[in-house]
Parts: C-alpha cells; structure tokens; sequence
C-alpha cells in the first residue's frame, strides 16, 4: 500500500462564544498524506469493551504526527483514540473514530 489518502490533521482551539461560554472548534493545521485501513478485529473488540468505536486507521511518517486529537478526510472529521507504534520506526498508525456532533456553518470544524 502507498500513502495515497490526504488527510489533515487538526488542531484544537478553546474560544468563547456570543454570550462566553467556552466552545472547542478546530482548525486545520497541517495536510500529511496517509494510508487508509480497516480496523483489526482484535482492536476493535478491545476497543469497544472500554466504550469506543474505532472506525478506521490512518498510517502516517512519525515525523507529521505532533499530538493532534483530531483528523479530517473525505470531508468528516475522526478522532483519535489510539496511537500505535508499528515495528516500521519511521510510520505512526492512528486509529481513529469518526466524529459525530451538531456542526456550525459559521465556524468550520466546530462542534456543539
């Protein structure tokens, strides 16, 4: 497999709104191409016994990776809830889960 998904890797930024209650959105940071896969059977049961869902994985060069929770590809936007490092020392595989909330036209990846 090639890294042949782009993704963008997002950064989360605290902000108040009209009337100052703190509101978390995100903002693109930084494109980094990306392998795509299904989640493993064994992660994924593990996963949700502690409550998750992973939906996919994104293997990326460890050198991108800064720490970042979230993730955008295809136009939704994933959460990280797993960071996996593989044998490979230079990739990095996040698994992620896909983002689910009320999302504000006025303020792109930002979520209620």
């Amino acid at each position: 497999m090639q890294y042949s998904e782009i993704i963008y890797l997002l950064t989360e930024s605290i902000g108040e709104d009209n009337i100052g209650n703190n509101v978390s959105s995100l903002t693109s940071s930084k494109k980094c191409y990306a392998k795509t896969q299904s989640v493993r059977t064994n992660e994924y049961y593990n996963a949700v016994e502690a409550g998750l869902t992973p939906s996919m994985e994104f293997v990326i060069k460890k050198l991108n990776y800064n720490g970042e929770h979230h993730i955008k590809w295809n136009e939704e936007v994933y959460e990280v809830i797993r960071v996996v490092e593989p044998k490979n020392k230079f990739d990095i595989v996040l698994v992620c889960s896909k983002k689910i909330g009320i999302y504000d036209k006025e303020r792109p990846y930002s979520y209620i």
